[in-house]
């Protein structure tokens, strides 16, 4: 390794170890005023790295030239980040929080990011999921490895089924159309006895795996694990196949069709794309992930109910998507992470958290579309590069 690679190399570990030991502290902070003052500090090193045009170079060529070691460092911290508040059953349930909802945005994006289609809807297929499961083990006494696939086929119809209008409408059509589903789906479930009316489902079991519960603590030494740990790594390996199936659509020839369908539908229908297909496809695979989301949540807090499905719950989702960055995978997964944590540590403002959603979304449309991770230029390379490459 020369001593240019190595520079490149220790700019990937002080970036990654600053954000990380950011977040701790950010967490670990008690006191409004030092929520705050991280929010500062981390906000100037952020400019610090913008405004300079040649170190912002040197960084993206540095995570580019060391792309799998990035990834690795990546998971470990966020591997290790629970042993941080062993102490604090509360962080370690915002932290499980934020990865769920990661799980959804990364639905979302498929529709927002890739085929620019907005959609309001992603928490009803997230409420969908979560009371199929819930129903199938209150009522039935089903388990939760049995629950997570019956949810992703309900929530695969499901999507399906508003999928099939967004083929005659578009831009703000189709998210005024997402926008009334969402409705719709709220009102039955709030109305219907079988799902609990507006009190929703109690009673949830955390999920167990060979005799053993999520819910149960573990002692290891003198150390006791709660088993809220447990439940974030479940969720933590599920979001990590949930980026790396995003990672391989995205950079696969439906990801290619799907942008091509954002960038200009009749030159994508002379060029021989199916429209119907991959609009489908796009709402398919979103309302899956939703539905994912959506079980592991009612498991996670033992409960669901109809406000798990409202308009708010589905305008968080797009301003993720927004703020990360549209069809970027790290932007969305930031997005969502920002946007589930700093709300939860400025719970004092509660009552404004809409107004704060709204707000993201004026100033991101009007100053940064493109989101604080921008998605970067699609690369190709010609099929004998590939083989050559394949054969090294």
């Amino acid at each position: 390794m020369s001593d240019k690679q190595t520079g490149r190399f220790f700019y990937v570990l002080l970036i990654e170890l600053f954000v990380f030991f950011m977040l701790v502290l950010f967490m670990k902070a008690e006191k409004l005023i030092y929520n705050i003052l991280v929010i500062v500090l981390f906000g100037a090193g952020a400019l610090l790295t913008v405004n300079i045009e040649k170190l912002m170079e040197s960084i993206s060529a540095a995570f580019t030239g060391f792309r799998k070691e990035s990834l690795v460092l990546s998971v470990v911290l966020v591997i290790i980040l629970p042993f941080f508040f062993l102490r604090s059953a509360y962080i370690i349930h915002v932290l499980t929080f934020a990865l769920i909802y990661i799980i959804a945005a990364l639905g979302l994006n498929f529709q927002v990011g890739g085929c620019g289609m907005v959609s309001f809807a992603q928490s009803t297929f997230l409420g969908i999921g979560g009371y199929t499961s819930a129903l199938l083990a209150v009522n039935l006494g089903i388990s939760f490895w049995l629950g997570l696939p019956a949810a992703v086929i309900t929530t695969g119809v499901f999507g399906l089924i508003l999928g099939w209008p967004s083929l005659k409408t578009k831009s703000f059509y189709l998210a005024l159309v997402s926008i009334a589903f969402c409705y719709i789906a709220f009102l039955m479930v709030h109305n219907m006895e079988w799902t609990g009316g507006p009190d929703g489902i109690p009673g949830i079991p955390k999920p167990v795996f060979f005799g053993y519960s999520f819910a149960k603590m573990v002692k290891v030494g003198s150390i006791n694990i709660p088993g809220g740990v447990f439940y974030y790594y479940l969720v933590l390996l599920i979001v990590i196949i949930a980026i790396v199936l995003s990672w391989r659509f995205r950079n696969s020839w439906l990801g290619l069709a799907w942008n091509a369908l954002k960038e200009d539908e009749i030159a994508s229908k002379c060029y021989g794309i199916n429209l119907t297909l991959y609009k489908l496809l796009a709402f398919l695979l979103g309302s899956v992930f939703a539905g994912i989301a959506g079980v592991l949540y009612a498991h996670f807090v033992g409960f669901i109910s109809p406000e798990n499905m409202t308009f708010a719950i589905g305008l968080l989702f797009v301003s993720m998507i927004i703020l990360g960055g549209a069809d970027n995978i790290t932007g969305v997964v930031a997005g969502a992470f920002l946007l589930v944590i700093i709300p939860e540590k400025f719970r004092a403002f509660q009552d404004f958290r809409l107004m704060f959603y709204g707000l993201i979304l004026i100033v991101m449309l009007l100053f940064r579309r493109q989101g604080l991770i921008p998605a970067g230029t699609r690369r190709y390379r010609l099929k004998e590069e590939m083989k050559e490459e394949s054969r090294r």
